[in-house]
């Protein structure tokens, strides 16, 4: 005797074939015991307007602490993090994006706003920059390291040499993933996905 499948049994089988396959969370991104990392920030953006963590109320925030001089690892992760994003589903939930200088000597607004209008860089993607002052409180605050070193073939005789994450942040500004800025674009998208559920 044969065995037919019902129609619902067959449409069971048809969606799930079709539905996306969930990517696993990379191993190298930290969604849990990160409670320390991040805080209040006070900075300015490409306006030379106040940016308080108030601004980004209300919706996920990835977080990068670069500079516009870097010659390579800052451009290659905000290429990283634009594809990453587009590779998210139409449906998921909208991110602000954020790059942080690590130069506020050179990152003048008016620089940070040049410099973040790149159509290879996250869309909607805010530069804010700031007095020594604010930019170290904010570096204290993420736990990010940086140093000037010395550099006379680089703009300004100096280089700024710095750890390379992402932080993102929840829509109360509380940390949800931090991950290597160096991981490829589908596992950025996996890491936003996985700590934004683990939130919802």
């Amino acid at each position: 005797m044969t065995l037919r499948p019902t129609l619902a049994a067959l449409l069971v089988f048809a969606a799930a074939a079709c539905a996306p396959a969930v990517a696993p969370l990379p191993k190298t991104c930290a969604i849990s015991g990160i409670d320390r990392v991040g805080g209040p920030i006070a900075l300015v953006d490409g306006a030379g307007a106040p940016v308080t963590e108030a601004a980004f109320a209300g919706k996920a925030t990835l977080i990068y602490f670069g500079f516009a001089n870097c010659p390579d690892i800052c451009p290659t992760s905000l290429q990283a993090a634009a594809a990453a994003l587009a590779l998210r589903p139409k449906d998921a939930a909208p991110l602000n994006v954020a790059l942080v200088t690590l130069d506020p000597a050179r990152d003048t607004p008016q620089q940070m706003a040049l410099y973040v209008d790149n159509d290879a860089f996250p869309p909607g993607l805010v530069g804010l920059t700031g007095t020594d002052a604010q930019v170290d409180a904010a570096k204290a605050a993420f736990k990010v390291f940086s140093q000037r070193r010395e550099d006379p073939a680089s703009a300004g005789q100096y280089a700024v040499d710095h750890s390379s994450l992402f932080y993102l942040m929840d829509a109360s500004w509380k940390a949800a993933a931090i991950f290597p800025s160096d991981l490829p674009p589908a596992d950025i998208a996996a890491c936003i996905d996985h700590a934004l559920a683990k939130r919802s």
